[in-house]
């Protein structure tokens, strides 16, 4: 069982244990406390890690809050209250790192593996979120996520990596993808100043690990052309790029 699964089944498990406290069919309450205490320390860890300082936050107070050293006097009411509001917080969790940043991480994955593998393609560059070990911008954060380097040709290029569940439904310009230009212009900006051509590779559909269709758009087609959205009929257009 990988790591992915044993942290859905402890969060799923500790959902329950706060349910089946707040309406009074088990009162473990030191053990409760002990068990929220160890999963909000470790989602904390890893909502910072991933740049979701929100959560990481109330997930740290939260744990304060049900610390077995030294809680608070609530009464049973503001208990209950506690523990709904933290299987709220849970949920959210669940659903926010399983369906965003979770799913980028296997897409890059993908994208490694099928789209530039080993015998074809060197890994040159692969950007690290440093901002977490140094509490600091990092500038080199921003640059696209992977940079290859061509075995054959030795021709260098650096891949940004997109994942979308679903296309998003414009009234006006129908189908396509939500666009950050501001993001963007950045890439814009390392293509130039390194020389490199930069591609957005987006995945939809199906699930990260194998997404239905995967589409390579040079940066500056995008900014040039496309500032906040990417229609579908683009994507379609660039599925079969050789690169």
């Amino acid at each position: 069982m990988n790591s992915n699964n044993v942290l859905k089944i402890v969060i799923c498990l500790q959902m329950l244990a706060l349910i089946l406290v707040a309406i009074g069919t088990n009162d473990s309450y030191r053990l409760l406390r002990w068990d929220t205490l160890i999963v909000t320390v470790i989602l904390a860890s890893i909502s910072i890690s991933s740049r979701r300082y929100y959560s990481g936050v109330i997930l740290i107070l939260f744990g304060f809050l049900f610390n077995p050293f030294n809680p608070p006097s609530l009464s049973k009411t503001q208990w209950i209250l506690a523990d709904v509001g933290l299987v709220f917080t849970l949920l959210y969790w669940f659903w926010d790192y399983f369906n965003n940043y979770h799913k980028g991480l296997l897409f890059e994955k993908f994208v490694q593996q099928y789209k530039f593998p080993n015998n074809d393609w060197v890994l040159v560059e692969h950007t690290k979120d440093l901002y977490k070990k140094f509490n600091r911008f990092v500038e080199s954060d921003s640059n696209p996520d992977l940079v290859f380097r061509s075995r054959a040709s030795n021709k260098t290029i650096a891949i940004e990596c997109k994942y979308r569940s679903n296309y998003w439904n414009h009234r006006q310009w129908g189908k396509g993808i939500k666009w950050d230009q501001n993001r963007g212009q950045r890439y814009m900006n390392y293509s130039n100043q390194n020389n490199i051509p930069v591609y957005i590779v987006i995945g939809v559909g199906g699930n990260p690990k194998s997404p239905f269709t995967t589409s390579f758009i040079p940066i500056d087609v995008i900014q040039k052309e496309y500032f906040k959205f990417i229609p579908k009929r683009i994507l379609e257009q660039y599925q079969n790029l050789t690169l």
